[in-house]
């Protein structure tokens, strides 16, 4: 995997069942750290189980920061026009790179930053629901709360690099 490589992104539930894919362009690699970038347009597919329709184009373009072995991963979104729209957290099983592709566990907890607003650990229901449906463990939950309460600290320090050209 190298800067310039198109790469598929694999979001799965706890129960092994796929949830959403997208490509993405690897922007860089950096030791532990998968840097990617998808544009306005994208396409995002869906588990047809879960979503009205196989298919969303993305509203907005991302950059996504994929670090081997963490349990998060942390998007920078921008608006059509460049501006940044939010910083976003989600809370993953540890990242992998699986036969060229990038994969995780969405376990639904997210911690999220408007730009120019202060961050929020946000979708505690879907989380909540996903605990009952997969059989979270209390000290499972605690875990991703406390991974949480650090993403807080990270989103408020972090430097977005401003969306590609």
């Amino acid at each position: 995997m190298k800067p310039g490589d198109t790469i598929w992104v694999r979001v799965f539930k706890a129960d092994g069942r796929t949830h959403r894919w997208w490509q993405a362009r690897v922007e860089a690699v950096r030791d532990d750290c998968i840097i990617a970038y998808t544009d306005v347009g994208n396409p995002v597919y869906h588990n047809v189980d879960t979503f009205s329709a196989p298919v969303f184009p993305q509203k907005h373009s991302i950059r996504n920061y994929y670090w081997l072995g963490r349990r998060h991963d942390l998007l920078e979104v921008y608006e059509a026009d460049g501006r940044l729209h939010e910083l976003y957290a989600d809370i993953t099983s540890p990242i992998e790179v699986v036969g060229g592709e990038i994969h995780y566990i969405d376990h639904e907890l997210d911690v999220q930053m408007d730009a120019g607003d202060v961050p929020r650990i946000v979708d505690q229901d879907e989380f909540a629901e996903a605990a009952e449906q997969f059989g979270y463990a209390d000290a499972f939950m605690r875990e991703c709360y406390e991974l949480a309460e650090q993403l807080i600290d990270v989103l408020r320090e972090w430097r977005p690099l401003g969306a590609a050209r």
